[in-house]
């Protein structure tokens, strides 16, 4: 009897320990998949996460709890946040231009006038080199602003493949 009863304890330990080595249940997909979904001439996308669909914010979260992709998320914020400005500056400049077009045209100060014993108009002579600067610096905004949209969009492509790739 004093056999099995310092048996026992042994036995016990055993169990415990083959408990300890039993397989957890594998977490769900966990791969963040876009779904586009199309309404005639508009489409627009979703988040599913093993087949649930998720929230934008879900979605940022689980990006930013991973360090390769949240190094690519803010990568991205900081290029929407740079296109913001830069659309900014188009129409700040674009407002300028056609300041400057509107105040140094052609008839902008036309005087009437007697011209050969008829009547007319003088027409005095405008610089148009503002507009034309604001012109060019308007161009060169737009183009930062697609340029940096481009280059967020790159980002959350790239923060999506690293953040699933450790799942392939």
């Amino acid at each position: 009897m004093k056999k099995h009863l310092l048996m026992l304890p042994l036995i016990l330990l055993a169990a415990r320990f083959t408990y300890a080595q039993e397989a957890k249940k594998a977490q769900p997909d966990s791969v963040i998949k876009i779904i586009p979904i199309t309404d005639g001439a508009h489409t627009g996308y979703v988040y599913t996460i093993g087949g649930k669909l998720q929230s934008p914010e879900d979605v940022k979260l689980r990006l930013l709890s991973y360090a390769p992709s949240a190094q690519e998320f803010h990568l991205l914020k900081n290029n929407i946040t740079w296109s913001y400005l830069s659309l900014a500056g188009f129409t700040a400049s674009g407002v300028g231009a056609f300041i400057e077009f509107k105040n140094n045209n052609k008839y902008a100060g036309a005087t009437p006038a007697l011209v050969n014993g008829t009547t007319g108009f003088n027409y005095q002579q405008h610089s148009n080199t503002g507009a034309y600067v604001f012109t060019a610096i308007a161009t060169g905004f737009i183009f930062s602003t697609l340029f940096n949209f481009a280059r967020a969009a790159k980002h959350n492509k790239k923060a999506l493949e690293l953040y699933n790739k450790r799942f392939e």
